[in-house]
């Protein structure tokens, strides 16, 4: 029996680590009040393909130290080539970015894209040990660690923003980029020595590096969609409406990020947790976490995105955003209508845990494809209020198939959607109990 209670250390200190990123977006909003929309479309562009970068390795390479990593035997050697692959793939998408910068800026009309590759390959290069690190505390479901490594990354940038504005130093593409890069190196420095005793390299072991790309290369190419249209979604917006207009929406995505940060959150526990029931055989355990886990992410979701729509979004954040950006309020309501589809994509790297990549490929292909064609849609015919459409119609889409594959495939009802009040109520119990006790 999966009890909510037993893994409340572990589920608490995870979510301290994403509620960091959260409140670093009240940071962002003070970066949004001094930087014009043009300025901050240029730092979303650098930021978005970075991102889209590492998660492409993550799944391509980093994945593999959780499913390899396993067997304690073999982690030296899991380490050293998931290390290799990884340095390869993120250092080689960088420089390939750099090698076609003229080509690129001329395609998506923005000759200030030659700026932006120019700082992407140093940034790559320092984002190496850091996202390297927190896969092996993932592993090991060391989340505690996971917090102090990235409190490291977003206190650097959040101490960084502050003394830049005191300064009245804080302007341009430039600032925004030197803090995004000495965050992520003093980030990469504390995660080698919250790591240290897992990095542990050698070739002894049987796992190869054929054996790693065979399992990863279908979710690689899963992820590059995913984060395409999460990420790479913001040069389609730079395509149609210019720079200023992916300023705007990438400040409605900076508000949306409480929702991502759920979607990271859940995905992250319950894909290390997925492999480790499963390799013990206990699958009915499986079946339990997942629903509860579908159940208490909907509920969460689904009360956080009424709030919003019935005049919450209005009300939290009209006074935060100065006239060049209140266009990204609507913008951001459009997209939380999206995250009520966030409680049934998060079921994805349960699939991957049962070996079934291809069908992930398959769910996010069919999402992707109609996401993009929205945004296209869109972009056609001149709407930049509705340039979210993509995310909410790729969200939502994605969010069906993988919920339909493991319902059948656990035999869910989904009545079960509801059970995580019976759950947070056992929950509130217990803890009265102890404390009357």
């Amino acid at each position: 029996m999966v009890r909510l209670r037993e893994h409340i250390g572990t589920i608490s200190w995870a979510l301290a680590g994403r509620l960091l990123f959260v409140a670093y977006g009240f940071v962002v909003l003070l970066q949004i009040a001094v930087v014009p929309p043009h300025e901050y479309g240029l730092f979303a562009l650098l930021v978005n393909v970075q991102t889209w970068i590492f998660v492409l390795s993550d799944s391509s390479a980093l994945q593999a130290l959780v499913q390899f990593g396993v067997n304690r035997e073999e982690q030296a050697r899991v380490n050293l080539l998931v290390g290799m692959l990884h340095g390869v793939i993120a250092l080689g998408l960088a420089v390939g970015f750099w090698t076609f910068r003229y080509l690129l800026a001329q395609l998506f009309r923005e000759p200030q894209l030659v700026q932006v590759a120019a700082v992407l390959v140093p940034f790559c290069a320092v984002s190496i040990p850091r996202t390297f690190c927190a896969k092996l505390l993932y592993r090991e479901l060391e989340m505690q660690r996971v917090f102090w490594l990235d409190l490291s990354w977003v206190g650097t940038m959040t101490v960084l923003t502050l003394w830049l504005l005191w300064r009245g130093q804080l302007r341009d593409f430039a600032d925004l980029a030197f803090i995004a890069v000495t965050g992520m190196s003093v980030s990469s420095v504390v995660g080698l020595w919250l790591c240290r005793q897992w990095l542990r390299f050698g070739w002894r072991g049987r796992t190869r590096m054929g054996d790693i790309i065979r399992f990863t290369l279908p979710q690689t190419v899963a992820s590059a969609l995913h984060m395409g249209m999460r990420q790479l979604d913001v040069y389609i917006v730079q395509y149609f409406f210019g720079v200023a207009t992916v300023g705007i929406y990438q400040a409605a995505k900076t508000f949306y990020r409480v929702f991502d940060t759920v979607f990271d959150l859940v995905t992250g526990l319950l894909y290390p947790a997925s492999v480790r029931l499963l390799s013990a055989g206990a699958v009915e355990e499986l079946r339990t976490l997942l629903a509860k886990t579908l159940s208490l992410t909907f509920l969460c979701i689904a009360g956080i995105v009424l709030v919003l729509e019935i005049g919450g979004a209005d009300v939290v954040l009209a006074p935060l955003l100065v006239a060049e950006y209140e266009r990204a309020i609507p913008l951001f309501k459009l997209l939380a209508v999206g995250a009520l589809g966030i409680p049934f994509a998060v079921l994805g790297p349960a699939i991957l845990a049962l070996g079934r990549s291809e069908q992930v490929l398959v769910h996010i292909a069919a999402a992707a494809l109609l996401g993009m064609g929205a945004l296209v849609l869109v972009g056609l015919l001149g709407s930049p209020l509705w340039v979210g459409l993509g995310m909410v119609v790729y969200t939502l889409v994605l969010g069906m198939l993988n919920a339909g594959f493991v319902y059948r495939f656990f035999g869910l009802s989904w009545r079960e959607l509801f059970r995580g009040i019976g759950d947070i109520q056992g929950f509130v119990r217990s803890l009265r109990s102890q404390r009357a006790s």
